[in-house]
């Protein structure tokens, strides 16, 4: 278990969430416009070509931005920028990439492939789930991370 000194504020943990909900979208935009995925008729010819476009858009763009800070150092841009570090929360080393990239990562993706996330409401009640002891998101739960305060020197 990942012993509470380590844990980061709530101000920092949301800090370096907004600092990744802002960046992301913009590289996805940036991806949109470079491959022009948008750019057809076709491309709105109904909501789930839309959807499965602006998805494969979304994760592009956040594996562009996070993949190789995730693959080395545990962390998005975000937690990089707010000096935290995403870890397993049995071990409390780095949580490996396959826990980051294949079940972390597609937490949101998922949800929204399944249609259960109507309104906004799981994203609110998984950034909620900060303000418990443990600090962990929902996200953080199903994959068994939590993230931490970076160890200096390290």
């Amino acid at each position: 278990m990942i012993n509470s000194s380590r844990l980061p504020s709530h101000f920092r943990r949301t800090i370096a969430t907004i600092i990744d909900l802002i960046l992301t979208p913009l590289v996805g935009l940036l991806v949109m416009l470079v491959t022009g995925l948008f750019e057809s008729a076709e491309a709105y010819s109904s909501l789930s070509t839309i959807g499965l476009r602006a998805l494969t858009i979304g994760v592009l763009a956040y594996v562009a931005v996070n993949g190789w800070l995730l693959h080395t150092r545990g962390q998005t841009v975000g937690k990089a920028l707010m000096g935290l570090v995403i870890v397993d929360n049995i071990s409390g080393e780095k949580a490996p990439l396959w826990k980051l990239l294949l079940l972390r990562m597609w937490f949101f993706p998922l949800l929204l492939l399944l249609g259960i996330m109507p309104y906004g409401i799981i994203p609110i009640i998984d950034q909620a789930m900060i303000l418990t002891p443990s600090r962990r998101c929902l996200h953080d739960r199903l994959c068994g991370t939590s993230v931490i305060n970076k160890a200096l020197g390290k």
